[in-house]
């Protein structure tokens, strides 16, 4: 993204705009940087601004606010970011979190409150792989640490045999495999590099025939607090169980899918059920992780209407499921690129006040 700034086109250019637009009204100017050219021991940092003649490369002084949009959890990233933060630097939506997804779930299932929003989950062994398929009708595999849906297979359960929908690495087409009582070799593949989890599949609501689930932002704005500033729904292509936009999924607006999905059931409550559960689960995190701001949820509904949480991005890229032919497919998504810049300001008041 860094290298394509001179040159920007097609949908990342119109976030880039969206992003300056932010920051005018905010009074803010963006300065686009690298990580690497950020020093604790240097008070300025070269970085793209944007001006007349488009974004140049400029020497700037050292911003006391960032807004991080890495997921890289190499050492040498961690502690450059730890010693930014002695020299007096603020960079939020920092990637230094345990995010395996195990680890999420087991986090959120101790808490009483959240435990009735989550799916059983467990990771990959022979013994979870049996114990789950006794208790579930269809169970889906995925990464433990990945994104995208890459690599998630779904296992039903039938009466003579189980069935295994997978797309083997570098193919475009599903491949269905049926057995008894051996395990399938590509899940034993996994159960030994032990980068599974396990985890009970919801009933997923569809919309004029296919599976939906949803990707629910939840940002800090320019109080400081997590709100919910955009609820996309991701539509699975024809027969498909992955809702992901990178694997063929179809963005759209919750009040457009509700009164087709849940005639019986009024949107605002919908919506405020939906809210309520993020929002919870949000805050939870923010008592264990420090600097989130930014947080991307993976939400699906029941046939019924009740919510189920399902992961947690600790970095959204929402350019694909929001921006198309370069522009927002609905205004009110401006919010998601918005608010981020909304919470920068915050901080920056914050620290200006205790200077």
């Amino acid at each position: 993204m860094y290298r394509q700034i001179p040159n920007l086109n097609g949908n990342h250019k119109t976030m880039f705009m969206l992003f300056e637009r932010a920051a005018a009204r905010n009074n803010l100017i963006p300065c686009f940087i690298r990580l690497r050219h950020l020093h604790p021991d240097k008070k300025s940092v070269v970085a793209y601004v944007l001006t007349s003649e488009g974004y140049k490369l400029m020497r700037v002084p050292r911003p006391k606010v960032n807004y991080s949009r890495i997921l890289d959890r190499h050492p040498v990233i961690r502690k450059r970011i730890f010693d930014l933060y002695r020299a007096g630097v603020t960079i939020f939506n920092v990637p230094n979190y345990d995010i395996e997804k195990f680890n999420i779930h087991q986090l959120l299932n101790r808490d009483k409150g959240i435990q009735k929003y989550l799916p059983h989950t467990d990771l990959l062994t022979e013994q979870s792989f049996i114990k789950m398929l006794s208790l579930y009708k269809s169970v889906i595999l995925k990464k433990n640490y990945g994104e995208r849906g890459i690599g998630a297979m779904k296992i039903d359960k039938g009466i003579k045999h189980c069935t295994l929908t997978y797309q083997p690495i570098n193919s475009h087409v599903f491949e269905k495999v049926n057995f008894t009582a051996e395990i399938p070799s590509v899940v034993l593949e996994h159960i030994e590099k032990k980068d599974y989890v396990i985890q009970e599949r919801i009933p997923l609501a569809t919309f004029k025939g296919n599976p939906f689930d949803m990707r629910v932002a939840l940002q800090k704005d320019g109080t400081g607090k997590f709100k919910v500033t955009g609820i996309m729904c991701k539509v699975a292509k024809d027969k498909s169980f992955l809702t992901n936009g990178s694997q063929g999924g179809k963005t759209c607006r919750l009040e457009d899918i509700c009164p087709l999905t849940f005639p019986s059931m009024s949107f605002e409550k919908l919506k405020r059920d939906i809210c309520n559960m993020s929002l919870m689960i949000a805050n939870k995190l923010d008592k264990h992780f420090p600097h989130l701001a930014d947080l991307g949820f993976d939400i699906c509904l029941t046939t019924k209407g009740t919510p189920y949480f399902i992961e947690c991005n600790f970095i959204s890229d929402y350019v694909g499921g929001l921006i198309h032919q370069q522009r927002l497919l609905h205004e009110e998504w401006e919010s998601v690129f918005a608010t981020p810049i909304d919470y920068a300001r915050y901080l920056l008041d914050q620290k200006n006040i205790s200077i």
